[in-house]
């Protein structure tokens, strides 16, 4: 053993009143364990469980997004004539909420998923 890791190893049995040799020992234990059968491989699963679910639920959530702004360009582009009565400027307010609409839709969604 390296004196850098004796001395680490004297310093963390004293601070956990720990024998030295059981110290030594359990290491040595949990580095000749196969990695899933380790006491940390029930945590390192269920991680691995739970990210999977989020990116289970990021890729619904983008498709959804991607649904609803479909829906929205399409249901903008199949409305009904033109109104006689409509003004430039009534033309003009629907676009900027258009636009605002799709930068708060921009905002809110993650940006893995624009990008």
């Amino acid at each position: 053993m390296s004196e850098a890791n004796h001395r680490k190893a004297k310093r963390f049995s004293a601070e956990h009143n720990v024998h030295v040799g059981t110290l030594i020992d359990e290491a040595l234990t949990l580095l000749f364990t196969p990695p899933e059968d380790r006491p940390d491989a029930v945590i390192i699963q269920r991680l691995e469980r739970v990210e999977d679910q989020i990116d289970k639920l990021e890729t619904g959530t983008a498709f959804q997004t991607d649904l609803l702004i479909e829906f929205i360009f399409e249901w903008l582009r199949q409305r009904p004539g033109k109104n006689p009565f409509e003004t430039p400027a009534d033309a003009a307010r629907a676009r900027i909420e258009l636009e605002a609409l799709t930068k708060r839709v921009v905002e809110r969604s993650n940006l893995h998923i624009w990008n």
